[in-house]
């Protein structure tokens, strides 16, 4: 499984790095992904699954080294502190960190050069409080900043999903080094508690990679143009053309800042198809009788809307075509009120579904009575 979580965290960072990224969380989740795969390429140089192998005293470096920025990720993200506060107090706790497993090696290296094992209870005591006091700290930081969301009512589904998924893969962690250390001090249960360190720090690592890819895929899918903003823009193009090109003054100038935001260009589409259609509104022609019977085969809910998508194309064309307007009274609203963005977005994505239908039976229309008048049939 190692080998695989190593594979797997090397292409999330490499396409962290490919995006680019300068932010604070960013180079902290950078950095742990980097101590990550180090920490787990020194526990596959390991021959034996004991403190006697100079590389699994490296890995417990490793450990600290990845607790560290794991807490300042919780730190940033949790307790809203200064990203330059993060990373003083960073820097820090990574020079702690360094120490303490120098002083892990150097340690090590004197009792071997003896002739003394390194796995004695009173040794496994003392190299493994460091890697548990960490765990423990970092996971009960974790704890409790993630328990803030889960306490909210408005905290979404995924968010609660990712609160419940950080608190349970640091306590996997810090229940296994708890083991650890129990079993040096006291000598149950019997075997060698390095490996399940090992397992639960591989387990960690592929959980916290996932957890902190969550953005990346996030990025990933609004590059690709497939997040619910860009995807609502495409559905609401039609409709958007058509009405802005009988009334292009209503277009609103391109923000260079925020211009390519999906969520500002859907903001302004939706203003813009409103300004429209009240522009249009002085030229939409009455509801008629034959009007009715085109839209007679429609599903009940879709009969008014279906008819005002009928007037509002013959407006469009009669104001692109110069026409005086032929209601001079209030401009006709839409056939369902809106009183808030998300509804009035709802009732343009309906009008938009109906739109393309509307305008192929419009032009149906205009064939038909082309082809029946008198000037047509002399030609």
């Amino acid at each position: 499984m190692a080998w695989a979580v190593i594979g797997y965290v090397t292409v999330l960072l490499l396409v962290r790095f490919r995006l680019g990224g300068g932010a604070a969380l960013d180079r902290l989740v950078n950095h742990t992904g980097l101590w990550s795969i180090a920490t787990l390429l020194i526990y596959r140089c390991a021959s034996t699954p004991t403190l006697d192998d100079p590389a699994n005293q490296l890995a417990m470096g490793g450990v600290l080294m990845t607790a560290t920025y794991q807490y300042s990720i919780g730190r940033l993200v949790g307790a809203d502190a200064e990203p330059d506060t993060v990373w003083r107090r960073q820097r820090t706790a990574a020079l702690l960190a360094l120490a303490a497993a120098a002083l892990v090696i150097l340690t090590a290296t004197s009792v071997t050069y003896t002739g003394r094992s390194v796995d004695l209870r009173l040794a496994g005591v003392g190299l493994g409080i460091g890697c548990v006091f960490a765990a423990t700290y970092n996971t009960f930081v974790l704890t409790r900043i993630c328990l803030g969301p889960l306490r909210d009512a408005d905290t979404r589904r995924a968010a609660r999903i990712v609160c419940i998924a950080l608190i349970g893969c640091n306590t996997v962690l810090c229940a296994a080094l708890a083991l650890w250390l129990s079993q040096s001090a006291t000598g149950w249960p019997d075997g060698p508690q390095l490996s399940l360190v090992q397992a639960a720090f591989t387990s960690w690592v592929a959980i916290n990679a996932t957890l902190h890819a969550m953005p990346l895929v996030a990025e990933l899918v609004l590059r690709a143009g497939m997040d619910r903003a860009t995807r609502t823009c495409r559905r609401l193009s039609p409709l958007w053309g058509d009405l802005t090109a009988a009334v292009p003054q209503i277009v609103m100038p391109v923000d260079t800042r925020h211009g390519s935001d999906p969520a500002t260009r859907l903001l302004r589409m939706t203003v813009e198809i409103r300004d429209a259609m009240l522009h249009l509104g002085p030229y939409l022609p009455p509801e008629t009788d034959d009007t009715q019977r085109t839209t007679a085969r429609k599903p009940e809910s879709d009969r008014e809307l279906t008819d005002y998508a009928h007037r509002l194309i013959q407006a469009a064309r009669a104001r692109k075509a110069g026409l005086p307007p032929t209601n001079t009274n209030a401009p006709p609203a839409m056939p369902m009120a809106a009183h808030d963005f998300d509804t009035e977005l709802a009732h343009l994505i309906d009008l938009a579904r109906i739109w393309p239908q509307a305008k192929t039976a419009a032009e149906s229309a205009d064939r038909t009575a082309c082809g029946a008048s008198p000037i047509h049939g002399s030609r």
